[in-house]
């Protein structure tokens, strides 16, 4: 079903520039120092499709002057080490102290997880299937 009421036919004259239309009115620019042809091609971009302004956008100023800088030894929330004979690069792959096989967790295999699900009051005998399953297949 059609509208009716206000609008219609829109009327313009191409290359005109409107005062309410403030992208129509830039002057065409291109970029300086360009392969031959290229800047032409701009050109005839421009004129078929103008560039929008670039948009004013400034800076926040900094909201740092509210605290004064903490002066040295007196940072808050910062306790010393628990471990002053361990060096800092302990559980890295590289430098003094042991790797990272130090630091991961033992953590039960997926066979283990299953088995124990498996011997709950609830459990199935599907579960424990699946159990032998994963034990028999290395996981």
């Amino acid at each position: 079903m059609p509208r009716k009421g206000r609008g219609g036919q829109r009327q313009g004259t191409p290359g005109t520039a409107y005062s309410n239309r403030t992208d129509l009115n830039l002057p065409v620019s291109t970029v300086p120092n360009q392969e031959y042809g290229v800047a032409a091609k701009q050109q005839a971009a421009q004129k078929a499709v103008p560039m929008a302004s670039s948009p004013n956008v400034q800076a926040p100023a900094p909201a740092r002057a509210s605290m004064p800088a903490p002066t040295p030894g007196t940072m808050p929330h910062l306790d010393p080490t628990n471990r002053p004979s361990e060096p800092v690069t302990a559980g890295m792959p590289f430098g003094a102290g042991a790797g990272p096989e130090a630091i991961e967790p033992n953590y039960p295999n997926l066979a283990q997880i299953i088995q124990n699900t498996a011997q709950g009051k609830f459990s199935s005998m599907a579960t424990l299937q699946l159990a032998n399953v994963a034990r028999s297949l290395g996981y």
